[in-house]
């Protein structure tokens, strides 16, 4: 079952070269490793979930862990591909994007990281598994690793007026005052 955990993290090996292709290589044929990457985590999660031993859910508790991991699971996908535009960000190699700077990314610069954690603990909660509680605190330091990456040398390039929106937002850890404005522009109210 480790060898699930081994295999999940190399889903960040090929988000990291999706983002490298972006400013290094400029290949369409490249972005379908977004897809890999993600199924490689899906992957590697269904199979650390459906252990013989993990699957049962028994108590209030448990129950209550795994609505609020389906919650967040939905956050965390609106977050990735829905609250930016997924053709530029996904599908379209060239540079000079526009940073999104309301809603989710209002929050904090990397806001699906957040997610993910509260993910994998909240599902690790539910299905009383210790392997995925350990899944997500190894994946979530390559998470952090790879939005740092991502944050230093790759957005900078790709996406206009990232240097501002860096000294405007919080890296992972929201603050109050992105807090508000997160919640600002979610309800439509603007700063």
């Amino acid at each position: 079952m480790v060898s699930f955990i081994f295999a999940g993290s190399l889903a960040f090996i090929c988000f990291a070269i999706f983002d490298l292709n972006k400013i290094r290589f400029i290949s369409k044929n490249m972005n379908i490793l977004v897809v890999l990457g993600s199924f490689i985590l899906a992957f590697s999660t269904m199979a650390i979930i459906i252990s013989p031993h993990s699957i049962r859910i028994s108590t209030l508790w448990q129950w209550l862990a795994l609505i609020l991991a389906i919650l967040v699971l939905l956050l965390m996908i609106y977050t990735i591909f829905g609250a930016v535009s997924f053709k530029k960000t996904y599908l379209e190699t060239q540079k000079g994007n526009t940073v999104v700077t309301t809603g989710m990314y209002a929050l904090c610069r990397h806001p699906g990281v957040l997610w993910f954690f509260l993910f994998y603990c909240l599902s690790g909660l539910a299905f009383n598994n210790q392997l995925l509680l350990i899944a997500a605190i190894i994946w979530t330091l390559l998470d952090i690793v790879y939005v740092y990456i991502q944050d230093r040398w790759i957005f900078p390039i790709i996406l206009e007026d990232y240097h501002i929106y860096q000294q405007q937002v919080p890296f992972i850890i929201p603050n109050l005052t992105s807090l508000q404005h997160s919640l600002a522009s979610l309800l439509g109210k603007g700063d």
